[in-house]
C-alpha cells in the first residue's frame, strides 16, 4: 500500500481540485485511519464500478436479455453478486459504494439537471438507496446500523427482502445456461504507468490493493467466457469506467479513484468544520452560562 504521506497528499491534492477546501486543509491533517479509511473507500468504489462493468462484459459476452435499462439492471446485479458472495470484506465494499453515490449526490450543489434525467443512468441518489435496498434485503442484519442511520423504513426493508430474492432468481437464471463448474478463463490485467503524478498514487493503491485482479477472479472461474478478455487500468483524461464490447475489454480509469479520493477528502473536511462549529459553540455556551451564573450572583450578592 502506498505510503501514508503520499496517499494523504494525493487525497488532498485532487479534493483541493474537485472541491476547493478551505486553505487552512493541510495533508498533516489527516489521521492515519483516515488515510486508511479513504484509501479502503477508493479501492471499494473501483470494486463496486469494476462488478458494475463486468455486468456489461456479461451481457455483451453471452448475449443476455435485458429488460429496462441495461445500466440499472448491472448495478443491481453487480449487487447481488457482491453481496451473494457471503463475504464481510466484499459486504464493506458494497456499503462504501452506496456511501459514494450519496456523497456524489450532496457534492452537487445544484442538485439534478436535466441533462440527469435525461441520461442512461439512475439518479445518484437513487442508485444509492437501490443498493441499500439490495443490502437489506440480502442480509438485513449485517447491514442494519447502516441502514438506521439512512433512516430507510422498515417497510421498504420488507419489501427489498423480496426485490432481492426477485433480482438474483432472475439473475441466476439468466446466468445458469452460461455457467459450468470448472469452467477457467484466463483475463489479461494490465495498470499502465499513469504518465501522472498524482493519479500514479491511485494507480499504485488500486494495483496493491489488486483490484483488477478481483475481476479476474470472480469471473475467472465458473463462467463459458473465451480466454483474453483485458480488464485494463489507465489514464483517460475522463472520470469513468468503461466495457468496449469490440475489444473485449474492461477499462478503469485512474481519475475516478482520484474523483473518488476527493469525495471521501471533501467528507473528512466537512466532518471537522462540524466538529470545529460545535466546539465552538460549546465554549460559547460554556462563557454565556458563566456570565449568567456571575450576573445572578451580582444580583444576589448582599449588600455590605
Amino acid at each position: 500500500m502506498i505510503s501514508l504521506k503520499s496517499a494523504s497528499a494525493a487525497l488532498l491534492a485532487l479534493s483541493a481540485c474537485l472541491f476547493q477546501p478551505t486553505d487552512n486543509v493541510r495533508a498533516a491533517e489527516l489521521t492515519a485511519e483516515q488515510i486508511e479509511e479513504g484509501q479502503r473507500f477508493v479501492v471499494n468504489n473501483a470494486i463496486f464500478i469494476l462488478f458494475h462493468e463486468a455486468g456489461h462484459m456479461l451481457v455483451s459476452e453471452f448475449n443476455l436479455p435485458v429488460l429496462g435499462r441495461e445500466e440499472d439492471a448491472v448495478d443491481a446485479l453487480s449487487s447481488v453478486l457482491l453481496l451473494g458472495a457471503e463475504d464481510e470484506d466484499l459486504n464493506t465494499t458494497i456499503q462504501d459504494a452506496a456511501d459514494g453515490w450519496f456523497l456524489l449526490d450532496e457534492a452537487k450543489e445544484d442538485g439534478p439537471q436535466e441533462d440527469d434525467f435525461m441520461g442512461t443512468h439512475g439518479l445518484d441518489r437513487q442508485r444509492a438507496f437501490a443498493i441499500v435496498c439490495m443490502m437489506t434485503g440480502a442480509n438485513a442484519e449485517f447491514f442494519k446500523e447502516f441502514a438506521d442511520s439512512l433512516e430507510f423504513p422498515e417497510e421498504r426493508r420488507q419489501e427489498c427482502v423480496f426485490e432481492y430474492q426477485k433480482a438474483r432468481d432472475s439473475w441466476m437464471s439468466l446466468l445458469a445456461a452460461n455457467m459450468k463448474d470448472g469452467a477457467k478463463t484466463k483475463f489479461q490485467v494490465t495498470y499502465e504507468p499513469a504518465g501522472n503524478e498524482d493519479l500514479q498514487g491511485f494507480a499504485d493503491l488500486l494495483k496493491s490493493a489488486g483490484a483488477l485482479e478481483t475481476i479476474a477472479t470472480v469471473f475467472g472461474e465458473g463462467y463459458n467466457l473465451k480466454d483474453g478478455i483485458k480488464i485494463t487500468g489507465k489514464t483517460c483524461g475522463t472520470e469513468n469506467a468503461f466495457w468496449h464490447a469490440g475489444d473485449r475489454e474492461i477499462t478503469y480509469c485512474y481519475e475516478m479513484a482520484a474523483f473518488h479520493a476527493g469525495l471521501i477528502a471533501n467528507w473528512f473536511e466537512s466532518q471537522g468544520a462540524e466538529e470545529a462549529t460545535s466546539d465552538e459553540t460549546a465554549v460559547e455556551g460554556e462563557e454565556a452560562a458563566d456570565e449568567l451564573t456571575n450576573a445572578t450572583a451580582v444580583k444576589l450578592k448582599k449588600k455590605e
